[in-house]
């Protein structure tokens, strides 16, 4: 026996069965989502450079630094920009492992806690195989011999940070990390353009704006003095941790 189809029977079949349009609706949403997510268009890492801040970071001015670079420098790039996260002795330092662990993020300005322990681990790429950084500095007559630290699993020393005392323009107005050090990392997967925009980062941050307050100067620790010297590093030195 057939149910009659009228305003009766509607009503109740709603009354009851309400939640099974609730769901559908529902499993509709996510699906279409699922669907967008797993489709939608994402640049390749070659054409993406991205700069991971561990402290403090002005993020719309830097990036509008990087989207200058890279309507004027980079034009090729797909993707520029920043990204911050704050240090602590917890879900700061878990973002940072996680982060490292999966590849994500292009050059990193880190602690000097955080810079030591990775740069022991092999994490980062030696930069004083990029002759074209390393003249950036020497012509400045700036030494970068606290950026030298051993990689303990092949036990060869090699310059893996930049210390960030030696870019005034980067703390006076971009960002800050307590003793930072200035790092490209090695899962970076775009060698190429990662050091085209630290050389390009590194000589625009030689000098700080003239009367602007460093992040020291308001409040944050300065960092510790290095030795000022022309010549190149010693590869045998490590600074004791």
């Amino acid at each position: 026996m057939k149910t009659p189809v009228n305003r009766q029977t509607i009503r109740q079949h709603f009354t009851y069965g309400w939640w099974k349009y609730l769901l559908l609706v529902v499993l509709a949403v996510f699906a279409t989502d699922l669907i967008y997510t797993m489709t939608a268009y994402r640049p390749p890492e070659e054409k993406k450079v991205q700069f991971y801040v561990y402290g403090l970071a002005n993020e719309d001015a830097l990036n509008a630094y990087m989207a200058k670079i890279q309507a004027e420098q980079m034009p090729d790039m797909e993707v520029m920009d920043c990204h911050s996260f704050m240090e602590d002795s917890t879900y700061g330092a878990m973002q940072l492992t996680t982060y490292m662990a999966a590849g994500e993020g292009d050059i990193y300005l880190l602690s000097r806690e955080q810079f030591i322990g990775s740069a022991a681990s092999g994490a980062f790429l030696p930069l004083e195989n990029d002759p074209e950084l390393m003249a950036i500095f020497d012509e400045a007559g700036i030494s970068l011999q606290n950026g030298w630290r051993r990689d303990t699993t092949t036990g060869e020393t090699h310059l893996f940070g930049i210390p960030q005392s030696k870019l005034p323009g980067l703390t006076a107005s971009y960002a800050y990390a307590q003793d930072g050090y200035l790092c490209v990392l090695c899962a970076n997967r775009n060698d190429e353009n990662v050091l085209k925009f630290l050389r390009i980062m590194c000589r625009d941050m030689l000098t700080a704006p003239e009367g602007e307050a460093t992040a020291s100067d308001a409040g944050a620790p300065a960092e510790s003095a290095e030795p000022q010297a022309t010549a190149a590093p010693d590869p045998s030195h490590t600074e004791t941790p």
